[in-house]
């Protein structure tokens, strides 16, 4: 699959595979030892269930706890490096703190609505790395919109002067959130809408994503306190 073409010219978007699924599983297992919950019979499931009844307070802490991970990054880097070294080359800009990403099930609880990278300041030369700490197999994950159609609905919102306004915000997606299994991870770039939606399931969603780039572009709004340089051996 030539992963630059489909990113670029395509839909925008790739699920591939993860690079090094070592490095990924330890990831995970520092992800669980950072939260510091007494978690039975050492599952995983077991801790995605128990996340579905804390409290505000408790994921709050859990909150907290994460912006110390400061190792995930790294770790992610390391866990994709060739398909990263692919689309940006061996000199890079990474997102200095992965952000590790829980939801939860049902109404009213942490919904990400639909957004695109460049809203936040990010250069268009950025790519999101995107990968969940389990299978997705319902209906828990994100939603893609295709760069045809996402082009389409920034073009209709800029030439009202609004970026991520009410045009966006309004509108009626019904997308289906993409089903990966673990150890695949998705790759776009940040003209791509994306979101997710409130889902029915007895347990938390978890991921960790970051932004990369090529060293030789300009970061834009962004700088060394968001990105960090890095050279890929």
């Amino acid at each position: 699959m030539n992963i630059q073409k489909k990113i670029t010219q395509g839909p925008g978007y790739a699920i591939v595979k993860i690079d090094n699924l070592k490095i990924f599983g330890n990831l995970k297992k520092k992800f669980i030892e950072k939260l510091n919950l007494d978690v039975s019979k050492n599952s995983f499931d077991h801790l995605r269930v128990k996340m579905t009844s804390m409290s505000k307070s408790e994921i709050n802490n859990i909150m907290i706890k994460l912006l110390s991970f400061s190792e995930a990054s790294e770790m992610m880097l390391n866990a994709c490096k060739i398909k990263i070294k692919q689309l940006a080359g061996k000199e890079i800009f990474v997102q200095r703190r992965a952000n590790t990403i829980f939801n939860l099930p049902g109404k009213n609880q942490r919904r990400q609505w639909p957004h695109y990278e460049l809203m936040s300041g990010i250069s268009p030369f950025t790519y999101v790395l995107w990968a969940p700490f389990h299978d997705l197999d319902d209906d828990g994950g994100i939603f893609y919109i295709d760069q045809k159609r996402s082009f389409e609905i920034i073009k209709k919102e800029h030439s009202k002067g609004l970026v991520n306004g009410p045009t966006i915000l309004n509108m009626n997606f019904n997308e289906k959130p993409i089903k990966i299994r673990y150890g695949e991870a998705i790759i776009f770039n940040p003209f791509i809408l994306h979101g997710n939606v409130n889902f029915v399931s007895k347990k938390a969603r978890l991921a960790c994503s970051i932004r990369f780039q090529s060293a030789k572009k300009p970061l834009m709004q962004k700088n060394s306190d968001f990105f960090k340089y890095k050279k890929i051996l």
